[in-house]
């Protein structure tokens, strides 16, 4: 007893360590994408925080079985290397026991998966999407400043002033090149509009001029205006994928379409990728400490790797109803549960 929990705190340890690393790496390149529609103007400061927390159990739901994975491949690398395995075995303690505590520990695993893949991930989607449409009937001035030139969407913008509440613009100057055309447009005032049918974002100017710089034919044009529409954002809704994604559970059971059964078999499926990729990683741990425990790390994580890409790949072929959905993306556990038999009985795993 004392010696299984001794391996199971290494193991829980490491995948503490690993999935730290990984999830600061993933959610930082992600924060920096945000960030840079911040310095855009496309989305507020003031949900960056948000946007990113909501983004954080997607990408727990793919680092927590890669971090088990390596974890798992690290701690009995280590045992073995340090001839601690060796001890372990001569004391009557075999393969097939240590696959046992290893498969106890993949069931929590998974159950930690599957509660980020079947109910964080789809509400947090949902909330990020909401918060994002809340955004789009804000104002979206909140990265200009005055007596500075922003870039609006396709726009460049200079203002003199800038009320406290960032809703209404003095003295504006915009820049516009588009489809080989340069306009510019100054106004006394502006402030911001959502249309209600499209949902789309106008920057409505008053009392000013407008003019189209000379083109290739030398004509040019003047405009001057009391209230002129400038369309500075397009909303977008979610796709039907998107849609689906932020399904809940039990509505995601009750839904009879194709694309909805997929999703349901992608959320199921990251669990029961844990569990799999046991029967491979376990066999793979024995190495010769004249190589070193990393050498057997990378044909797993290889193979861990071509498991999740085949899954993504699968999902995208099936919904396309090139693949029936019987068996459906079960078809690529099948086969490296196969292979992770095969490897645990040509290594002796499974003998007492």
């Amino acid at each position: 007893m004392i010696l299984y929990r001794y391996i199971a705190r290494e193991i829980i340890i490491s995948t503490l360590a690993v999935g730290s690393v990984l999830l600061l790496v993933i959610v930082g390149s992600r924060f920096a994408k945000f960030l840079d529609r911040v310095a855009s103007g496309r989305i507020s400061l003031d949900i960056l925080g948000y946007l990113t927390l909501f983004y954080t159990p997607y990408a727990l739901q793919l680092i927590i079985p890669l971090s088990f994975v390596l974890a798992l491949m690290l701690t009995f690398g280590r045992l073995y290397m340090d001839s601690e395995m060796s001890v372990i075995q001569s004391s009557g303690v075999s393969q097939r026991q240590l696959l046992k505590l290893v498969f106890f520990l993949a069931v929590l695993v998974a159950s930690l998966t599957a509660f980020s893949s079947l109910y964080l991930t789809p509400k947090a989607k949902f909330a990020s999407e909401l918060l994002l449409q809340e955004q789009q009937e804000k104002t979206g001035f909140e990265s200009i400043a005055p007596g500075q030139f922003t870039k609006l969407n396709k726009q460049t913008v200079f203002v003199s002033q800038l009320s406290e509440d960032k809703t209404l613009l003095g003295r504006v100057f915009i820049a516009q090149a588009e489809n080989d055309k340069t306009s510019l447009a100054l106004a006394k005032q502006a402030y911001q509009q959502v249309n209600d049918v499209s949902r789309s974002r106008f920057l409505i100017l008053e009392e000013g001029w407008r003019y189209e710089l000379p083109a290739e034919d030398l004509t040019s044009n003047f405009l001057e205006f009391e209230r002129y529409a400038l369309r500075v954002g397009v909303y977008t809704p979610p796709s039907v994928k998107e849609q689906v994604a932020m399904l809940p559970l039990n509505k995601l059971l009750a839904d009879p379409r194709l694309i909805a059964q997929v999703e349901l078999q992608w959320r199921l499926g990251l669990p029961a990728l844990v569990i799999v990729m046991v029967f491979i990683a376990l066999p793979l741990t024995k190495v010769n400490p004249r190589q070193g425990r990393f050498m057997a790390i990378l044909p797993v994580l290889l193979l861990e790797l071509m498991f999740l890409g085949a899954l993504m790949s699968l999902q995208g072929v099936i919904n396309k109803g090139q693949w029936p959905i019987w068996p459906g993306m079960w078809l690529v556990h099948a086969v490296f549960l196969l292979l992770g038999l095969v490897l645990c009985w040509r290594r002796g795993v499974f003998q007492k």
